[in-house]
């Protein structure tokens, strides 16, 4: 029996006001100066009648888990849709407002994540509005040489993994795209409001082929564009060498140019959704003289964070989802938090499918999601500081990263 789908997409503004606090670096002190591009909400809905699915996402840096949840409870107040077919996810540009309870750089401000929560709601809701037929063609591109991985050797994500929909005249509706690698090319200096390469990619694709272009971050907990995590984290850090709006837009175009490359081919088959709910378990905290050391440090990056595990040491686990979309039959995988290349690499072969669509900073990003196990014993910054720009106790353990993998292999039906 033929399979009748439908898509919409539509894009609300969350550009901030000048003045606020950039989250991101700990080495940027002040302020938001200026708006360089504007930060958006992307929205894609699909649906076949049955079974609807809507991917949101966002110019943020991350967003607490139960900001996404409030996002997909209102796209469901609003439509009927089930929240649990709402995937919300952001593009991490660490050029944006600090959005969540630990906020790297700067403080939360809770009028401006009230405000992106209902502009986050009103695109999926537009999206929704606006379906129409639509006709579905999956491919993927390979882009080398943007992503560089930040804790030494080769591994990065060359996939460019890209879905179009259509209408049956070949008008675009929406083109969806990923690729693995953090938006950090604007450094600590920049006090700009920007999306980064993300935007100028998205903007490359629209420019060329028209609809709306959404950016799905992939897997790049340790990919960025050639620097090491040191190079953001300590104050004081001055304007770095490549690190300019000349540079993002290079590294946009270059992503959004192997979007516009990839051959895809249409596909037919329903629509999907299906999720898992997993729980991340943190690792135990500092003794309370090592927290003491660490809040006495003059000018300490980590003193706020000491001081305040002295008074709390917070959760002991965090609750997050794995997402498994379908759209015409091809799956999407939305991971929560920061995960590690590796994920997407293993997920891929596993389901023997070089163009699969591993999106991580989906449903929450709570925090550093490292795998395989082995990274931990090698440490780095993202297993011995990064959870504490999330307001953790500590890194999540190894397990985290097995049952997330476990959780995303399930819903996608490979043998784990």
């Amino acid at each position: 029996m033929a399979v009748t789908l439908l898509a919409g997409a539509a894009v609300a503004d969350l550009t901030p006001p000048v003045g606020g606090s950039l989250a991101g670096y700990a080495a940027r002190l002040s302020p938001s100066a200026t708006v360089h591009d504007p930060l958006l909400a992307a929205a894609v809905a699909v649906t076949d009648g049955a079974a609807t699915s809507v991917v949101i996402c966002a110019d943020l840096i991350a967003l607490d888990p139960a900001t996404v949840r409030s996002v997909a409870a209102e796209v469901h107040e609003r439509t009927g849709i089930p929240s649990e077919a709402v995937a919300v996810a952001v593009t991490h540009t660490h050029a944006g407002p600090a959005v969540t309870r630990g906020g790297i750089g700067g403080v939360a401000d809770p009028a401006y994540v009230a405000h992106a929560r209902v502009r986050m709601a009103d695109a999926g809701a537009a999206a929704l509005d606006a379906l129409t037929p639509a006709v579905l063609r999956r491919g993927h591109g390979t882009l080398h040489g943007v992503a560089h991985n930040r804790r030494g050797g080769a591994l990065t994500d060359p996939a460019v993994p890209v879905v179009r929909l259509e209408r049956a005249n070949g008008e675009p509706i929406a083109t969806v795209f990923s690729h693995a690698c953090h938006p950090v090319t604007l450094g600590p200096d920049n006090l700009s409001v920007t999306a980064d390469w993300p935007g100028y990619a998205r903007r490359h694709v629209e420019s060329a082929i028209g609809g709306v272009a959404l950016f799905l971050q992939g897997c790049c907990g340790q990919l960025n564009t050639g620097h090491a995590a040191v190079d953001s984290l300590r104050p004081g850090a001055g304007p770095l060498p490549g690190r300019t709006f000349e540079a993002a837009r290079e590294n946009g175009t270059l992503v959004g140019q192997a979007v516009l490359d990839a051959g895809t081919r249409a596909v037919t088959g329903p629509v999907s959704v299906a999720a898992a709910p997993v729980t991340l378990p943190v690792g135990e905290p500092l003794a309370a003289d090592e927290l003491r050391t660490l809040a006495g440090e003059p000018g300490g990056i980590w003193a706020g964070w000491a001081r305040a595990q002295l008074r709390d040491p917070g959760l002991s686990s965090v609750e997050v989802q794995v997402a498994v979309h379908r759209w015409a039959g091809e799956p999407l995988v939305f991971l929560p938090g920061e995960p590690f290349v590796e994920f997407a690499l293993e997920l891929r072969a596993a389901a023997g499918d070089p163009g699969l669509l591993v999106a991580g900073y989906t449903g929450g990003v709570p925090g550093y999601l490292p795998y395989p196990e082995p990274h931990y014993a090698a440490g780095g910054y993202e297993i011995e500081e990064a959870h504490r720009a999330y307001g953790l106790r500590a890194a999540f353990t190894p397990e985290a990263g097995r049952l997330v993998m476990a959780a995303a292999r399930g819903l996608l039906g490979v043998a784990g």
